[in-house]
């Protein structure tokens, strides 16, 4: 179908009503002038490819400096894409979504106050709209009341927002217009990533409030899924009675194990951004249950060529710490992992983390366990610097 790459679409956006942050295209025969781009630092700089097409990467670069934009640009136009540098906008993350089900001949409309690279729309708030009788307010009422958006500025906007995508998808005959994410500052309401798909049978006269630009869509080779990644859809399958997990194999070799949605995505731009490249995506929701837990952590640990291993959770994660801690050994131990060999740090917080850590210190030998006070990203700086040293000096850091 139909779908427009990120230069093609904010503009289209922007000319709807919605907020975008400020852009400039590069390509190799299209440079960045001296005196451009004319907002920042920082700068965003991602891709010009569709907007589902990112996924959780690492494709999108932060930066903060000259020296970084020029590199950003040259390492994304290598990869065969301009490259488009976007204004960097601070806030929370939020989506608005409306997909069309041709089952029930309608649109289905989600919202959600998480969004992000990696964040899937299925899990946001949701509801079914007949596309002859419209989205009235009370529907968008009862999607922000599911969504649980309490603040009452972000609602307005929202709203607001969402008014405004309805009446483009039903106009210009689309399949998707998603926006993930909004950012939101207290103050304005950004679309920084978008998606949209259309109709490619649509009238004529719809084709007319479409962006300027389309594109067919390239899509890449099937790629089957690793023996790990089944272990865990397995093990996920077994139990659909509990919350699921989800895991996706990467081609870094830092096995990733961060619980909680934003942690985990802000650790995985982290990494990215000092060259180092994550070996696994994971996600689970508390009471998934051992069995899930155990596939997530032993596929995790025993992907090929692992040189270094984070794991952690979120300092408000409401999961007993102990239990994880005993997770975690319990899947080193069947993965034949040995911390004392292959760098590995731990940023663990939550109930009873003080005696999570003695048990991870005790379980897992030569592993760095951090406390509280260590942020993510200290974790993350420890980690890159132990992959440079070699493992006899590696054990005798970790003491």
């Amino acid at each position: 179908m139909p779908q427009a790459t990120e230069s093609a679409a904010m503009p289209w956006l922007r000319r709807l009503g919605v907020t975008t942050p400020e852009l400039v295209v590069v390509t190799d025969g299209r440079i960045l002038a001296p005196h451009e781009p004319t907002f920042g630092p920082p700068w965003v700089v991602k891709p010009d490819i569709v907007g589902g097409g990112k996924g959780p990467a690492g494709l999108v670069h932060i930066c903060r400096s000259s020296d970084e934009l020029s590199a950003a640009v040259a390492a994304t136009l290598r990869c065969g894409t301009p490259a488009v540098v976007e204004e960097y906008v601070e806030g929370g993350e939020c989506c608005l979504s409306i997909a069309l089900d041709e089952i029930s001949y309608g649109a289905v409309v989600r919202a959600s106050v998480a969004g992000g690279v990696g964040f899937d729309a299925r899990q946001a708030a949701a509801v079914k709209v007949r596309l002859s009788e419209g989205l009235h307010d009370h529907e968008v009422v009862s999607l922000l009341d599911r969504a649980d958006v309490k603040d009452r500025q972000l609602r307005s906007a929202l709203a607001h927002a969402l008014q405004i995508l309805w009446t483009a998808f039903c106009a210009a005959e689309a399949v998707l217009v998603e926006v993930n994410p909004f950012r939101w500052d207290e103050q304005r309401l950004v679309a920084v990533g978008v998606a949209v798909e259309f109709d490619p049978h649509g009238r004529a006269a719809a084709r007319g409030f479409r962006p300027d630009v389309l594109v067919e869509p390239v899509i890449a080779p099937h790629k089957a899924p690793s023996p790990r990644e089944i272990a865990v859809r397995e093990a996920d399958a077994a139990e659909p009675h509990r919350p699921g997990v989800a895991f996706i194999e990467l081609d870094g070799d830092v096995a990733y194990l961060i619980s909680g949605r934003g942690a985990g995505l802000v650790g995985l731009d982290y990494l990215y951004e000092y060259g180092v490249l994550p070996a696994c995506y994971l996600d689970a929701s508390p009471g998934a249950g051992s069995a899930k837990v155990q596939a997530l952590f032993r596929s995790a640990l025993s992907v090929p060529g692992i040189r270094g291993a984070l794991f952690g959770a979120a300092v408000l994660n409401l999961v007993d710490a102990r239990e994880l801690a005993q997770e975690f050994i319990q899947a080193a131990e069947a993965a034949g992992f040995d911390a004392g060999h292959v760098p590995t740090v731990v940023r663990l917080a939550g109930p009873h983390e003080a005696e999570a850590r003695e048990m991870l210190k005790a379980g897992l030998p030569g592993a760095l366990v951090l406390d509280r006070a260590a942020s993510l990203e200290d974790a993350c700086d420890l980690l890159i610097s132990a992959m440079g040293r070699a493992p006899q000096a590696w054990e005798g850091f970790a003491r």
